[in-house]
């Protein structure tokens, strides 16, 4: 987390450096004093649109005032925000200001307070009747909503509805210890949550549906393969089996096709990293898999896609076995998934 401390006098910029000192990531400003490590600044103005643009987190030590002023013209949402934190200059409470749950700012707060040996200061709904908050869940495990601003709404009912002590639906393709206070396990009712891979998966009136990247996608191909080859096989594999690409963690092949282009385009296209494993290390790899005696002929091991996959799902299991066309081959496997609250 990139975060950006300011102070505005000699006194908030020694607790400035100690905040910075004791947080990764983070530099000091001040409008007071200018030494090595910290930056002079000349225009609060300036430096807090800088600010917003770079930083994940701003605290300003000094009074709540200047801080709701100087951010007030550069406001957007929740989800796009940075989270601002506001401290005195003697420490005595860290206040969480702006994007508490989804810009993490109740977290900096408390870490800011136990850094200056203060007091963390939360007024977010949830966290003060200690509700399960299912926006900071959310970002937490980087699980991706195929229509945001719908599960924007959502997520603001499923807090409502558990602030009014209402039990919201649960259901997961993978495995999890025990629920928070307020979620229940069902497949039906008013609202609820859904957490899987697949595009459709809508059990509830209002239904939170979380896609969880946690599929690793293999694929084989003849040289010189074109990125359209690659794309139809594997659209069409995808359309089958309805599962989003957003659940495609990584795509994974074997070293020898490492630099053919057409499969180097359709990663930097979808935004997917390329796991490469040798024709050893893919032979390592325990279950049954399907076999080409042509396939080992070349490659020197007797599957690629669907070795490839578990290979690079780290123990997973085959989630679609090898799917053939055009001179591609795709398969996925899905890694071993708990899911934590």
């Amino acid at each position: 987390m990139k975060v950006y401390v300011i102070a505005f006098t000699k006194k908030g910029t020694v607790l400035a450096a100690k905040i910075c000192h004791n947080l990764e990531q983070a530099m000091c400003f001040s409008m007071k004093i200018a030494q090595d490590d910290i930056e002079t600044v000349t225009s609060l103005e300036e430096w807090t649109q800088k600010a917003f643009e770079r930083a994940d987190g701003i605290v300003f030590v000094g009074a709540c005032g200047i801080a709701v002023r100087a951010i007030a013209p550069y406001l957007k949402d929740k989800y796009q925000d940075p989270a601002v934190v506001v401290t005195d200059e003697k420490g005595q409470f860290v206040i969480s200001l702006l994007s508490g749950h989804m810009g993490q700012a109740n977290f900096l707060a408390k870490k800011v307070a136990q850094i200056v040996n203060g007091t963390a200061v939360i007024t977010t709904a949830t966290d003060i009747n200690e509700v399960f908050a299912v926006d900071t869940w959310v970002k937490e495990n980087g699980f991706i909503c195929l229509k945001p601003e719908k599960a924007k709404k959502t997520m603001k009912e499923i807090s409502a509805t558990l602030l009014d002590g209402k039990t919201v639906g649960f259901d997961s393709m993978f495995y999890y210890n025990k629920l928070p206070k307020g979620l229940t396990a069902k497949k039906e009712g008013e609202i609820g949550i859904s957490v899987s891979v697949y595009k459709q998966h809508k059990f509830y009136d209002q239904t939170l549906a979380l896609i969880a990247p946690v599929l690793h996608m293999g694929i084989g191909c003849k040289k010189d393969i074109t990125c359209d080859n690659i794309e139809e096989v594997v659209f069409s594999v995808l359309e089958e089996e309805n599962i989003a690409i957003e659940a495609i963690e990584a795509v994974a092949t074997i070293d020898l096709k490492q630099n053919e282009t057409g499969l180097l385009t359709f990663c930097e296209n979808y935004n997917k990293p390329l796991h490469v494993f040798t024709a050893e290390q893919l032979s390592e790899v325990k279950g049954s898999v399907s076999t080409s005696e042509f396939v080992e002929g070349v490659t020197g091991v007797d599957n690629v896609c669907e070795r490839a996959a578990l290979c690079s799902a780290q123990k997973g299991k085959l989630l679609v076995q090898k799917r053939a066309k055009n001179g591609v081959t795709v398969a996925l496997a899905i890694k071993p998934t708990v899911l934590i609250f």
